[in-house]
């Protein structure tokens, strides 16, 4: 309240006096770098993201149409050390991903991606910790984070109906209230899972048939979780009813404006992603704000920067996620209300009358 009081007190003094009271927000120049990387041993490549943050006079905009305000052009060495024997990998420039659209596009950009082949350095091992540095030759500004590694999910449970030489996933199973359970024992060191089941199909037109590098896929997402702990071993479980399947399903594709002459349904995956602690406070933090009170914290474990370093792990497709569909579920979606429509082959291969 004496800080808010002061205030007030030192602008009516520079109103009375006539001096000017117009505040510069931009002030000194600040360096700020802005790191954003989250290390995943399930991937064969490793990649950061580094900008620098800036502000000026004028039209912001306009500045994110300059390349150097916001990025570095050759001037960072990026480090990756394995805590536990000291080795170092170099992160290079990495022009493969192009930069969407936007505010922050120009023809001359590109985005400030750093990556290295850690699948072929076998670099990742959950038995060590990571530490990340960034250091910028011109400045000698220098910032750091460090980050444990998560280990496999395993215990990945699903529900089969099939003979054992075939393995499939039925969401349909002779009553409308069939419910479909995905279970999993949570991972050391992980605090967030995302459950994503996605559905495979390919799509005949007039135009061809959609195969190879083309096949479609809808993805049905499901709220994160978190655990109680990172310890591991926490008894995890995603369930629903078999027909609301099948209905996401159908809403999806009747939006669709091709012509189809035929659908096939190809396997179903299950993927499961985790997060590491610092990855859901992260996420915590930057979710929208829904109460009266709209400021929030800032969070960042970048030491002399901003952003986040951290970790998340894809679980790999296995025999026991990627499975192609039981003959009532491809039944289903041949003659069934919700998605009949939309031309898909039956289990005998024809579309349904």
């Amino acid at each position: 309240m004496k800080t808010k009081f002061g205030f007030l007190i030192f602008l009516a003094v520079g109103i009375l006096s006539g001096c000017s009271t117009a505040l510069d927000v931009t002030g000194d120049y600040k360096e700020t770098m802005v790191v954003y990387g989250l290390l995943d041993q399930s991937q064969p490549k490793q990649y950061i993201k580094i900008n620098k943050a800036f502000l000026g006079q004028g039209n912001a905009p306009s500045y994110a149409q300059i390349k150097d305000s916001s990025q570095y052009v050759n001037a960072l060495t990026v480090k990756l050390k394995r805590v536990s024997d000291g080795i170092e990998y170099t992160l290079l420039p990495d022009n493969t991903i192009p930069k969407d659209p936007g505010v922050f596009y120009a023809p001359d950009q590109a985005n400030a991606i750093y990556s290295f082949d850690s699948e072929a350095a076998h670099a990742l091992n959950t038995a060590s910790d990571y530490k990340l540095t960034v250091t910028n030759s011109n400045t000698g500004q220098r910032v750091s984070s460090q980050t444990s590694l998560i280990s496999s999910i395993g215990s990945f449970i699903s529900p089969v109906a099939s003979t054992a030489a075939s393995p499939v996933f039925s969401f349909i199973n002779g009553f409308d209230n069939y419910r479909f359970y995905i279970k999993w024992n949570s991972a050391i060191k992980a605090k967030v899972y995302q459950l994503v089941v996605r559905f495979n199909y390919i799509d005949s037109t007039i135009s061809g048939t959609s195969a190879g590098n083309d096949t479609l896929h809808l993805d049905w997402v499901f709220p994160a979780q978190t655990t109680q702990s990172i310890s591991g071993a926490e008894s995890m479980q995603v369930d629903f009813l078999g027909l609301d399947y099948i209905r996401f399903i159908g809403n999806q594709l009747n939006n669709s404006n091709k012509v189809v002459i035929a659908r096939r349904a190809l396997k179903t995956d299950l993927k499961l992603t985790a997060g590491s602690e610092d990855l859901n406070t992260y996420i915590q933090v930057n979710a929208p704000s829904t109460g009266i009170v709209q400021e929030r914290p800032n969070f960042t474990n970048i030491s002399n920067g901003l952003g986040i370093f951290s970790a998340r792990y894809n679980e790999p497709l296995t025999n026991q996620s990627s499975r192609y569909l039981h003959a009532m579920t491809l039944d289903e979606l041949s003659c069934g209300q919700y998605t009949k429509s939309l031309k898909f082959l039956n289990a005998q291969g024809i579309i349904c009358p």
